[in-house]
């Protein structure tokens, strides 16, 4: 059978079967409704913490503030006394807003001017993309006279191995690891008023090769720099630490291997318009690449930070990453999104109307739009939840759920979802795990449409509480337990 089911976890499961409560939020919040769980976060904060002390690393973790927009993710961050990444003048407002102080921000992404002068003013950490940023940032701190440097890591790109082959992609941030003396200089000569505090990298890949490539890359720049006279101390690996959303490995692979043979067989009927996800059938061979991410991993979240740490770089005697960095004192930070929201929320969805097409399918009409879940062209292989009293059983039948855009493309998911039940008008959907970057990093108010209300549900006392995502403040929890 064609189904990816979900791993769920025991906050997830609680709210599911609280049926009735969850029709109750859907009808005063209306459709679409996020329901976050920040508490989830103080596990795997813990976890990634952990990591870094059993490698004997001091080092921060910053939460990527653009993998969710709610303010309780933000709180509770903050509650576990980590840090935050912002990616915008938006961003950056929000965090202070929600009590960050500046000595607990990064600046990433690409800064207008705006964004830039804010954080001078509160003297946060700038990961710097090129040296026309940093000539800005040096601009406008002679303007504004704060009293303290500006402290700068560089963000390098183009790494490269001379024993392994890796394809190097190009990637539109950073700047050349060949160019970093231009950067270097450029300080140097401006040094009353910026400061490098280290290096630092965020790939566009959860591959662990290219990462450890990018590190070894970052220690031979370290070098370099001790050796004029620099100090810097800081190394910053970005995120893409994986998430597993899939329970079982064998049905993973098995779904997999059926939608490659429908593709291949010409008579595809397990996606919309026939949709390949970049394969094609060629003289029955199956050619092209599956663009699809891997839901289903087995080393996620600080397992995978602690493969990388553990891994031995042969230029450095064959030594462990994290012996290297341990002992040239180099703090390691991280930006960790989705492995820190692994867990910590759902989207639900209003059933709007099912109906067939002319090749006999079933449509479920949501009351909700692609953008709601899904960023651009991605698509997600993780089946939803049908809350629902229906007694009409699908006899193995798929369903195809479709959007309330008035837009032929606006199809939830690409591919047919295997359900017991056909859905009827009112039931609920549960899409699972989708706090990082599904529940809301394309939303929009496209025709008007609203987007999704954030509720925030914490489990005090063996009960349920909700809380609106803007009033919830976890010093409050603490309290009431």
């Amino acid at each position: 059978m064609f189904k990816f089911t979900p791993k769920l976890n025991q906050e997830t499961r609680d709210i599911i079967e609280n049926k009735e409560k969850l029709k109750e939020l859907a009808n005063c919040y209306g459709s679409p409704l996020n329901i976050l769980f920040p508490n989830v976060m103080d596990k795997n904060i813990s976890n990634f913490k952990e990591t870094l002390k059993k490698h004997h690393l001091s080092g921060k973790i910053y939460y990527a503030h653009k993998c969710n927009k709610s303010n309780s993710f933000l709180k509770q961050a903050l509650q576990n006394q980590i840090n935050v990444d912002v990616a915008s003048l938006e961003e950056l407002k929000s965090a202070l807003s929600n009590g960050f102080t500046g000595d607990r921000i990064e600046a990433t992404g690409p800064k207008n001017d705006e964004f830039i002068i804010l954080g001078i003013r509160h003297n946060i950490v700038f990961n710097v993309d090129n040296l026309e940023e940093i000539k800005k940032i040096n601009y406008f701190k002679e303007k504004i006279q704060t009293k303290n440097k500006i402290r700068i890591l560089l963000r390098l790109n183009g790494f490269k191995s001379e024993e392994t082959k890796i394809i190097n992609r190009s990637s539109r941030f950073g700047t050349p690891k060949s160019q970093v003396n231009k950067l270097i200089k450029y300080v140097q000569e401006n040094d009353k008023n910026l400061e490098i505090i280290g290096i630092s990298f965020h790939l566009d890949t959860v591959n662990v090769k290219e990462k450890i490539l990018a590190i070894e890359n970052c220690i031979e720049i370290f070098e370099e720099m001790f050796e004029q006279g620099l100090n810097p101390y800081v190394l910053d690996i970005g995120g893409g630490f994986k998430v597993n959303y899939i329970e079982s490995k064998e049905e993973w692979n098995e779904s997999i291997s059926e939608l490659k043979e429908s593709i291949l067989s010409g008579n595809n009927d397990l996606t919309w318009n026939n949709t390949s996800f970049g394969l094609r059938a060629e003289k029955g061979v199956l050619k092209g690449i599956l663009n699809i991410h891997d839901y289903y991993n087995e080393i996620t979240g600080n397992q995978l930070l602690d493969e990388i740490l553990s891994s031995r770089l042969t230029k450095f005697q064959n030594r462990e990453i994290g012996e290297i960095l341990s002992e040239n004192m180099i703090e390691l930070y991280i930006e960790p999104g989705c492995s820190l929201l692994d867990g910590a929320g759902v989207n639900i969805s209003k059933v709007n109307f099912v109906k067939e097409n002319e090749n006999g399918d079933y449509l479920v009409g949501l009351d909700m739009k692609r953008s709601d879940l899904l960023i651009g062209e991605q698509e997600m292989f993780v089946d939803p939840i049908l809350i629902s009293d229906s007694k009409e059983e699908s006899n193995g039948k798929g369903v195809f759920f479709i959007g309330n855009l008035c837009m032929e493309n606006d199809i939830i998911f690409k591919r047919k979802i295997f359900i017991d039940k056909i859905p009827q008008s009112g039931d609920l959907i549960v899409f699972v795990n989708t706090a990082g970057y599904f529940m809301d990093f394309d939303q929009s108010h496209t025709i008007k449409q609203k987007i999704a209300t954030k509720v925030v549900a914490t489990f005090e006392k063996g009960k349920t509480i909700f809380y609106m995502d803007e009033n919830y403040e976890p010093l409050k929890c603490l309290k009431e337990e």
